[in-house]
This record gives structure tokens, sequence and C-alpha cells, in this order.
């Protein structure tokens, strides 16, 4: 386990329309829907409630439009300088390959889909990864963290995040739910979410890709 001390808070980027429809956007780029941008201010305005005067010392989001946009909000409730915001590689979302722009609905139901999920953990799609390649590209990145951080990212790079500071069991991991319009507090291996208004959440609905 990677205890986040001082605490990680992890914020999955708004709804886009691929989102709405159930398609697998893996790193294809889509932006936020309007959905998609009332959830990112909703989320910024409860985050910053819920900080208070707390410091926080760097704000990250993956490079595809959505995280960016997410993130945007963000930067303008909090008044950031371009200093404090990091463009993170390693944070973009897995690679789900050949299914990208696919309906998730027939990924499960494809003969390639593991059923078992500590094979799913394992399982990589044609030409894109899986959550272990993807939970081993955060932990590659995570140690270089050394004070309170606010992360915008994907569902599930989300999901290795979480997985990775916690040390949640594989078949776990790929099964949490990760919803949109929330934020997660990482810290000293625990995971607590809470909703836009900034009230603890103890069981999140979401999931999916």
């Amino acid at each position: 386990m990677i205890e986040p001390n001082p605490p990680i808070y992890f914020i999955r980027h708004g709804e886009t329309d691929w989102n709405l429809e159930g398609r697998i956007q893996g790193q294809i780029d889509i932006p936020l829907n309007d959905t998609g941008h009332q959830q990112a201010v909703a989320i910024s305005r409860g985050l910053k409630s819920f900080l208070g005067k707390t410091k926080v010392d760097l704000f990250v989001a993956s490079p595809l439009t959505r995280t960016r946009q997410t993130m945007g909000h963000l930067s303008r409730e909090f008044d950031l300088p371009e200093s404090k915001i990091e463009i993170e590689p390693a944070m973009l979302e897995l690679a789900f390959g050949i299914w990208e722009g696919h309906y998730f609905k027939d990924l499960k139901t494809s003969q390639h889909y593991p059923k078992d999920l500590t094979e799913r953990f394992r399982w990589r799609p044609p030409e894109g990864e899986s959550y272990e390649e993807g939970l081993e590209r955060v932990r590659q990145w995570i140690g270089r963290l050394d004070g309170p951080t606010v992360i915008v990212a994907h569902g599930a790079i989300g999901r290795c995040l979480i997985g990775l500071v916690s040390s949640l069991k594989p078949a776990d991991m790929v099964k949490m739910p990760i919803p949109q319009g929330h934020f997660c507090r990482l810290q000293d291996g625990r995971i607590d979410w809470f909703d836009s208004a900034a009230h603890l959440v103890n069981n999140p609905a979401g999931g999916g890709i």
C-alpha cells in the first residue's frame, strides 16, 4: 500500500455524451456535455468548501479534453495560477484498444471479456492495456507526490489509483464504482467518497468503464 499522507483528492471527469450512451471512451478525446460541465462546476464548489483553508500543493489532470475541461472549472473556482496545474500523461485513461467507441454492454457480453474479476484485472484488449498495466503506470508516477494533491482523471485509471493507495484486491478494484459528480479523499489507506455538497457518501453509485 502507498499511503497518501498528506491526502489525495480524486475526481472523475464530468459526464460526456459517450458516458450517457454507454460507449467505451478509453483514450478517445471526447468533450464534456452540458451535464458534465454542470457536474464539474458543482464539484469544484463542493471541494473548495470542503477544503476551506487547507492548502493544496498541486492540481493534476489527464491530458484528455474531458479532464482538462473539468480541471478548468476547478481552476476558476480555486483561482489557480498555471504553475499549480500539471497535465500528466500517467493519468490518461486505460487504452481499450479495438473496443474504444463500442458499447460497454457489447463488451460485457463478448466471449472475449473475462467473467472472473481477477482475470479481468489481467485482461488486455487487443491494442489496449490491462488494469494490471495501468496500476503499474500509476505506481511509477505517484511516488513523486509530497503534498495535498487534487487529481482529475478517469474511471478505470481512478480504480488503479484508488486500488493502489488502498491495497484493494484486484477483484474488488475492477468492480469499484467510480461516480461522476463526486470526489474521493485518499489518506492513510482510507477511501472516503463525498458528493458535490461535500457530504460523506459510503456507497456512491457508479461503475462501468
